[in-house]
This record gives structure tokens, sequence and C-alpha cells, in this order.
């Protein structure tokens, strides 16, 4: 690893602020619109670089538009108010779910359905640049053109950067991959998953280079009250299944159908939890759930989910899931209501690895079963802890926004324990929460308080402290790596818990509050960086430049035949990130490069001219790898077959005996003279042989005269496969 001492890399620069726009008061949010009609369902998604995307629908001239508004990591608005308009396309009357989330390159990636193609609904994807540019042109993309019901997708991004798109269209799941320029990946039409019964409602997770998980329900029944099963798969990045089967998260059934998303996340490990409420054990009661799958697809805990509660007449509601980076345990927080449905509480359990309850059969009471109804909105975790963010009602529609940080025993760790994130007495619907970024959350939702329905926003820090505590640093970075021999995109910039990718120009910007810091960049073939101390400084920008060296190792090329026998003589010719390379392999059918980079390695391997094809071979050459293998296919020979035969004539030997070698394969052999008792009485030790036929004379091993009578072997054998043959002296 390379250090660098910052104060030698960059110039500190001053650069102004617009005004901090997040409010440190909980009865004044921040107030995204200001439009005529009403503004609805928000989806909030935040930047590798800090910045937020807020999206929306507008209702405009009697037709719900979709419009998007961009803020920086201290609640500054950055478009024009009331947004962009994405798309005034026409849409239903009313609405369903719809999803947004931010690519690696700071671009919002948008998708919902609307019926521009002829009345029917049809599922659309918008990509917007932070410079609020189209960059899937004006339409977007249309994800499917027919006449289905395709409805409610959900968006996620891999590590590869493409967007995948999964929706519901009648009785199947679609899913589509889009490149970053817009490509359909899986075809004109997508992918469909489909049953004998009804698939529903899926959600993703990225996992791997450029994989995803999936939730869906199999339904069979009616649609109002089916026989709902929880499943999962994991597709590649092809989009075929990588298990064998789905995963059974459940198939106890007893799920109502409006219970439609799950809390549903990663484990760390290329699994995931997922948790949920049915009425499985009593018909008038809910008990919640939850379910570890791991990365090979197979449940962790009991079957059909581990109970939450064994708490008997009361329901548990409404599950809401953290899983702290460094805590094995997963932590599950609920609903809890009384058989009535009139008195409520916030319960919640603690679960061990191997779905153990851990804070009592019944869990444990976060807040109490009362007639003050509460609402849990959210969990997300923090260090060690979770932050849990639920509704306070004043009555049966109006409600404030509040939170608690709760540590690993479930105590309250702030003081005073409660903060408000909104105060305001209002309807307040739609609920949507920020990934953790920036040291801090951001919500939004839509709300009534001003008479029409707007949507407002607030952030929350880590303290449980509402506002800008600090200004924040900027550092704009360039990253470049050796001779242009690595893909850039693919470096991982480290500042703390904050990961960012550059720019295909090699450009990044990440925000940090002040503080000292240690940054790392990273490649899978460059030798990392890393630059500290890193002083950021309240209302600075940082300029930095980051070049990564190449990692190099000896490139070995090996030829073989298709048993395994190194191959001699082969003309090898390999490309590689830096230059060309050619030669031939030598008798252990090896042929090495010294000092080349890692990448990608292309090469061509012929052998005896037309005699045999030419063979292809790639592979990445890194520090799990460092062969390029070229395997020649030769027709009538198995794994059992000698690799050559041998024969002495005239045998019984005379002067002029000869040994006839016949060779599948050019190559450097050893041959050997050994008496009936095993003795080795002479050998040649690098003796040449062409492939096909090859005559030795027998006197080049021994002069018969020498030899007594008897029988004696020829033993030829290249270190890996062997021949014999016998001959007779009288």
């Amino acid at each position: 690893m390379k250090k660098i001492y910052l104060s030698l890399l960059f110039a500190i620069i001053f650069s102004a602020h617009l005004t901090a726009q997040w409010s440190d008061d909980p009865s004044a949010n921040l107030k995204i619109t200001s439009l005529a009609g009403e503004q609805v369902i928000p989806k909030i998604a935040v930047c590798p670089n800090g910045d937020y995307y807020i999206g929306y629908f507008s209702v405009e001239n009697g037709n719900y538009n979709v419009r998007l508004q961009r803020l920086d990591s201290q609640g500054n608005i950055q478009w024009v108010s009331g947004g962009l308009l994405i798309s005034d396309h026409p849409s239903m009357t009313w609405l369903t779910d719809w999803d947004m989330t931010a690519d690696h390159e700071n671009n919002a990636i948008l998708s919902w359905q609307d019926i521009r193609s002829d009345g029917n609904n049809n599922v659309v994807a918008y990509r917007i640049a932070p410079d609020g540019s189209f960059v899937w042109g004006p339409d977007g993309i249309m994800l499917s053109n027919n006449t289905a019901f395709n409805v409610s997708p959900k968006v996620t991004v891999t590590a590869a950067n493409n967007s995948v798109i999964a929706w519901m269209a009648e009785n199947v799941v679609i899913m589509q991959k889009i490149s970053p320029t817009g490509e359909k990946l899986w075809g004109p039409e997508g992918i469909t998953l489909s049953s004998v019964n009804r698939y529903m409602w899926p959600q993703m997770i990225p996992v791997g280079d450029d994989d995803i998980l999936m939730k869906y329900y199999e339904d069979s029944g009616p649609s109002w009250s089916p026989t709902r099963h929880i499943l999962a798969q994991r597709f590649n990045s092809s989009g075929a299944p990588v298990w064998a089967a789905p995963a059974i998260v459940s198939n106890a059934g007893a799920v109502q159908a409006w219970l439609q998303i799950l809390p549903f996340v990663s484990d760390g490990n290329d699994g995931f939890y997922i948790s949920w409420h049915d009425y499985r054990l009593n018909g008038n009661a809910a008990s919640a759930w939850v379910q570890q799958v791991d990365a090979a697809g197979q449940p962790v805990f009991q079957a059909n989910g581990a109970l939450l509660s064994t708490q008997d007449g009361a329901n548990q509601f409404y599950t809401k899931l953290a899983k702290p980076a460094n805590d094995p345990n997963v932590y599950v927080y609920w609903n809890e209501v009384n058989g009535n449905q009139n008195l409520w509480g916030i319960y919640g359990q603690k679960i061990s690895p191997d779905g153990s309850r851990l804070w009592g059969n019944t869990g444990k009471e976060i807040f109490p079963v009362t007639a003050q109804a509460l609402l849990p909105q959210q969990a997300v975790p923090i260090e060690n802890d979770v932050i849990l963010i639920y509704e306070h009602y004043f009555n049966g529609i109006e409600t404030s926004i509040r939170a608690v940080r709760l540590n690993s025993d479930g105590n309250f760790v702030w003081e005073p324990s409660e903060t408000l994130i909104s105060s305001v007495q209002s309807s307040k619907v739609h609920f949507d929460a920020s990934e953790f970024s920036n040291n801090q959350w951001v919500f939004a939702w839509e709300d009534n308080r001003s008479g029409d329905v707007e949507i407002f926003a607030q952030n929350l820090m880590p303290t449980g402290e509402l506002g800008i505590s600090q200004e924040s640093g900027t550092i704009n970075g360039l990253v470049t790596i050796e001779g242009n021999m690595g893909d850039v995109t693919m470096v991982n910039i480290t500042v703390g818990t904050t990961q960012v990718n550059p720019l295909p120009d090699g450009s990044f910007t990440m925000e940090l509050i002040p503080g000292t810091y240690s940054l790392e960049a990273s490649h899978p073939y460059t030798g990392s960086v890393t630059i500290e101390p890193l002083v950021i400084e309240n209302g600075m920008t940082y300029n930095l430049t980051i070049e990564l060296l190449m990692l190099r190792t000896t490139l070995e090329c090996l030829a073989t035949d298709q048993n395994g026998n190194p191959i001699t003589a082969v003309e090898v010719e390999v490309v590689g990130p830096e230059t060309s390379y050619s030669g031939s392999t030598s008798s252990n059918g090896l042929l090495n490069f010294e000092n080349v980079p890692y990448g990608k390695y292309f090469g061509t391997a012929s052998l005896d001219g037309a005699i045999f094809p030419i063979v292809l071979s790639d592979t990445i050459i890194d520090g799990e790898n460092n062969q390029l293998v070229f395997v020649f296919l030769i027709e009538n020979l198995s794994e059992n077959k000698v690799f050559a035969s041998m024969s002495v004539a005239p045998n019984p030997v005379e002067t002029n005996s000869t040994i006839h070698i016949q060779t599948v394969v050019s190559g450097v052999y050893n041959l050997k003279l050994i008496n009936s008792e095993g003795r080795l009485l002479n050998e040649i030790k690098r003796l040449n042989l062409q492939s096909g036929e090859n005559d030795v004379p027998l006197s080049n091993l021994i002069h018969s005269a020498k030899l007594q009578q008897g029988i004696y072997l020829l033993h030829l054998s290249n270190g890996l496969k062997s021949s014999t043959v016998r001959f007779v002296v009288k």
C-alpha cells in the first residue's frame, strides 16, 4: 500500500456556500414543493457525491406529471422551484407505487407506469443527470408496450452500474436490465418469471458484481384473499437463476393481500434478511416473523421463519428490520396492537444468528400498549445501534414524526430519549427515507399542513439533532491508472463509511463534515493508495490527484492436451493491457512472461502448422490466477489411452534393431532401459520427438553384445504419462 501525505498533493481553495436549508426546527421542515394541486408519493435517493434526488407525482391540468428536485447535502435546492418536469405523458386518475434510486455516476434512475401507449398501463424508465439532462432521451425508455396491466416497478443498481427494473404484469413478474447508455441487456421484452400460480410484488437487492436478489410472492386462490408464499431467487448478470430452486422464505400462507412490500435488507454476505406478519397461528391475530437466506439460497432460521413474539391474543403488525454491520444479531421492531385494535405500542426483538429470541419470548417493550396510537415507519442501523422512526398520532389522521436511538439492549441512547423530526399537526403520508450519507438520513413525505398537499423533507443526524451542525468540506478528486490500463470507474474511494467510484474521466466529488480522515483508493488490478491525515475544515474545497500503479506478476502460458499432458513447441501470441507477447512453449508446456500487469489477457496458440486448429484463450490475471491455459483437443485421445506407442524391430534384437515410437504430440521425452529385475541400465534424458512416427536406433541405448540373454524393458515418459515395450536378447 502506498501512503501519501496530503500537504504534498493538493492545495486548499476557499469556496462560497449557499445558505444551509435543513431546518433545526421540527415545526419548520424544508418545503420541497409549492405548486398548485397536490404533490404525492415522494421517493428519495442519495448520490455517491452526497447530493439527494426527491421525485414525486404532481397533479397538473388533471394529470399526474412526474417531477424531480435535486438538493445538496445541506438541503440547498439545486434546480428551479417546483423541480424539473420529467414527464407529462398521460396517466391514470389513480396511482400505484413507483421507484427511484441513484446510480454510481450521480444520476437519478426513475421508473413508473403511465398510459402514453394507446391508453395501456406500461412501465417506463428515465435516467436524469445532475445537470438535469435526460440521458435516456426526452421520453425515457419504454420497458413494456402491450395491453397487459404493467404496474408498480421496483429499481436497483448493480455494482456494475447497470439498472435492473422489475414489475408486475397481471400474473407474472417481468425484469429488465438497462446499461448506463440505455441498452436493454435482457432482450427487447425483458425476462418473464411465471408459474402455474401468480407472481407478485418483486423487491430487489444488488449483490456480487452484477447480480440481484429478488423477493417475490407466489399467490394462488382469489386475489383478494390469496394463499401467499414468500419466495426469493438470485439472478446472475444474464438474468439466469443462480439457485437450483427459489428459496422458500415462507410457504405457511396466511399473508394478507395488502401486505405487499416487506423489510428486505442485505446480510452483508450475499444473503438477506426479511420480515413480515401473517395469520398462520391465529386467524384473528397477526404474528411477526423474520428469516435469513444465505448466499446459497438456503434459509438459515427455522422453516417459514423465526417467530418474534409468542404473545397470545395480540397483533404484531408492520415489522421494521435493521442489521448493524458489526453485530451478528438482527433487530426487528413492530406495532404491538391489542386484539380489538384500539390500543397501540411498539415492541422489538433481537434475533441471534441461529434464530433464537434474545429479548424474551414476547420481545422488549419500547413503548407500552396504550390508547396513544403509534406507527413504526423505519428502522436503520448506525454503528452498533438502531434508529427507530415512527409516527405519533394526534387523532386518527394527523401525526408527528419522531425518532429514538436504541442500543443493542434495546435501551434509549439519546437524552432526552426522543427527537421530533416533524412536530406539525398534519396528515403525513408516503414516508420515504434515504440511505445514511453525509452523517445524516433524509426523509420525505407528503403533508397537508399548508392546505394543499405538498412534499416536505427533513434530515436527522445520529446524535438526534436536526439541521446543519457543521459545514462540510468538499473534495474534488481526479484518479488516474498507470498507462490507462484499468477501468477507472472500478476504483473505490473510501473515506470512513462513505464510498464513491470515479466517473469515466476519473473525477469524483465527496462532501465530508469537518474532521480528520484517512482516504483509501483501491482497484482490483492496482496497488492501493492511502492519504492521511486528511483534515477537512469548514467551507473548504480540496483538489486531489491520485495515481494508481498496476500490480504485476509473471504470466504463465500453458499448453496441454485434453488430458492435461503438456505440449512443447506451441507458438503462443498474447495481447494484454500493456503490450503484446509471443514465444514457444518449452518441454513442460510452459512459456513465461515476467512483470506483466494485472488485467484481461487474450491469446492464440498454434501447434504443428495446419495439423491442429488454432486454440483461443482469455483470462483475468490477478492475485488469484497467473495462468493462461490453451487446451488442444486431440482426436482419438482418451484418458486411458497411452500417449505414445513403441515397438522394437527386429525383436529378438539384432545390431540394427530400431525403436519405432509414435507420439500424439511433439515434446521432450525420457527413454529408459530397464532389466527384468527393474534395475536402470541406461537412459536418454532429453529425447526430442515429433508428433507422428519417430525412429531411434536401439544402439543409442545399448550394444546387444553387451547384454546377457533375457527380457528387457524400454520405458518412455514425459513426466505425466508413460509407455512401455519389451524386447528379447538371445
